[in-house]
């Protein structure tokens, strides 16, 4: 091998790439060999297509192999032979890539809300995308401490904007969607938002006489809110960014029902899990209204069981798919976390779904912000379904939340089974400034999931 080593030119090959540019993946390291680090998944066969020493053009040919028509192979030394000079090459797959989660933007919302402004938003968003385009890095992974980490893909976590949309009520994300997914599609890097309590109507607001569910008003908005998520998983799916398009969970029982439509697709050989406010989101039809202290029901609410169903079978038949997992409500940062999962408001109050349910959505009684309850009925079946799926580190399933606007790091372990834990990482809302951080970056690597998160400020 030192022989080898020895016979390596110090003057530089360098080939034309079919679709790819040489100098974006080739680096020629201190003994002269240069690796090529391409995209995962490039075929290598017609890789390469001209040749060039020390920045002329030479005959392909007259280079022993020709490097055009050999065979090549990921990891493999080749040795390249042109006018008695040899020239090492390695060819690598690039398995590495990485993500940016953050949450709870509340674009333009005070009142206590961590809102963030319009520009603000534009301003983090531009840096997110510019990650590391300049060779510079960010974070630095252990797990991979040579990589400089680049943007692959951007999550945000739910509650985009006011309540119902840009100015509270008109339901519409005009305002988030300018400042994110447009600046996303411009840069050709996917965008993934989901919705949170603000975003979709919950049972209740707040206090004992609240604004009772969904209102005819809180209605419109929320389908104007699914419609903006929708639109823009249709954007992403028809520029085939995925390796399988984004699908959604539904209970096809109930389609003329209002349902909040989790979903998943595949990129870069992972899978990821998207629900909204959460999993346990009821369905509904019709709405509730108010005429003074008067509650008019005309809306009947459903138990999720149609979409959870759904959802078990899906990951019964893609448990080999290595897979995370998001929605907007964390599993344990809190102190109200089991009352968000039990659908309850500050005083307890909760709207039951009509019929029976295997989850917990139609029994009168709950006790307040019940652990118990909240873990028995959601938390332990949700996580026994997770937990099917291929993609666990430590035999934990790895799991993205906001909602809490603070940074939080936690494992929720099943009370029922052992055997299903879930490692939750809460991100904090961009515009609460008691955090010095804003954003998760998270190196992934393709076919195993998650390797590495760091929070970082853009």
């Amino acid at each position: 091998m030192c022989l080898l080593f020895c016979m390596i030119a110090r003057a530089q090959m360098t080939f034309t790439l079919n679709g790819i540019t040489y100098d974006d993946v080739a680096e020629r390291d201190s003994k002269g060999f240069t690796t090529v680090t391409l995209p995962a998944g490039t075929d290598l066969s017609g890789l390469i297509t001209a040749v060039s020493v020390d920045g002329t053009t030479v005959d392909a040919a007259q280079v022993t192999p020709n490097p055009t028509t050999t065979k090549l192979n990921y990891g493999e030394l080749k040795v390249f032979t042109y006018n008695n000079k040899a020239y090492g090459f390695r060819f690598e797959e690039d398995v590495w890539f990485c993500g940016v989660f953050f949450s709870d933007c509340h674009i333009n919302q005070g009142d206590g809300h961590d809102g963030t402004s319009q520009a603000d938003m534009t301003t983090i968003m531009n840096n997110i995308i510019a990650m590391g385009k300049d060779g510079t890095k960010k974070v630095t992974f252990t797990t991979n401490p040579n990589l400089t980490p680049k943007t692959s893909i951007i999550f945000c976590l739910g509650d985009i904007d006011q309540d119902k949309g840009d100015d509270g009520s008109s339901g519409t994300h005009n305002n988030f969607l300018s400042c994110t997914a447009d600046i996303a599609k411009d840069a050709g890097i996917p965008f993934i938002f989901i919705a949170g309590n603000h975003d979709l109507s919950p049972d209740y607001w707040t206090g004992s006489d609240p604004d009772y569910g969904v209102t005819s008003s809180g209605a419109s908005a929320d389908k104007k809110t699914l419609s903006a998520i929708t639109d823009n998983n249709s954007y992403w799916n028809g520029v085939g960014v995925f390796d399988e398009n984004i699908e959604y969970f539904e209970d096809n029982s109930r389609s003329v029902d209002f349902q909040s439509k989790p979903f998943t697709f595949k990129f870069k050989d992972v899978r990821f899990y998207c629900a909204h406010t959460y999993w346990f989101q009821k369905l509904y039809k019709g709405y509730y209204t108010k005429l003074g202290n008067l509650v008019l029901s005309s809306a009947t609410y459903y138990a999720p069981d149609g979409v959870i169903d759904a959802l078990n079978t899906f990951v019964g038949s893609h448990a080999e798919d290595a897979s995370v997992w998001m929605q907007h409500y964390p599993w344990l940062s809190g102190s109200d976390c089991n009352r968000w999962w039990l659908d309850q408001n500050d005083v307890g109050k909760y709207i039951p779904a009509s019929g029976t349910s295997d989850y917990g959505s139609c029994t009168s009684g709950i006790n307040y912000n019940d652990p118990d309850f909240a873990n028995t009925m959601k938390k332990d079946p949700l996580s026994d379904i997770m937990m099917k799926a291929a993609g666990k580190v430590d035999g934990k399933v790895q799991h993205f939340s906001g909602h809490y606007h603070r940074f939080d790091d936690r494992t929720y372990n099943n009370t029922t089974n052992n055997g299903s834990s879930v490692h939750d990482y809460t991100v904090a809302a961009n515009g609460n400034t008691n955090q010095t951080n804003n954003a998760f970056v998270v190196l992934f690597k393709r076919g195993e999931g998650v390797k590495e998160v760091i929070q970082t400020k853009f």
